[in-house]
């Protein structure tokens, strides 16, 4: 549906960062969409698992896709 829609770019939220919302970014990585996790959009039931499935978005020049906030977001489409 997203691809007869011409969608390329998928905006992620929600919870857990380091199960569902991380799983998902990759599923949508790997086919082909550019995705971008809001980190302060999700939450995890430990921080230090929110925090390393941030950074293991963020290695090797974000192979699965990119992190920001959700000002930041604001910020560069305002």
């Amino acid at each position: 549906m997203l691809q007869r829609a011409g969608i390329r770019n998928i905006l992620l939220a929600g919870i857990t960062t380091d199960v569902c919302v991380h799983t998902t970014m990759r599923e949508a990585n790997d086919r082909g969409y550019e995705c971008l996790l809001l980190s302060d959009c999700c939450a995890a039931t430990d921080r230090g698992n929110h925090d390393a499935a941030l950074k293991m978005i963020k290695m090797q020049g974000g192979v699965f896709g990119a992190v920001a906030t959700s000002d930041q977001l604001i910020e560069a489409v305002s």
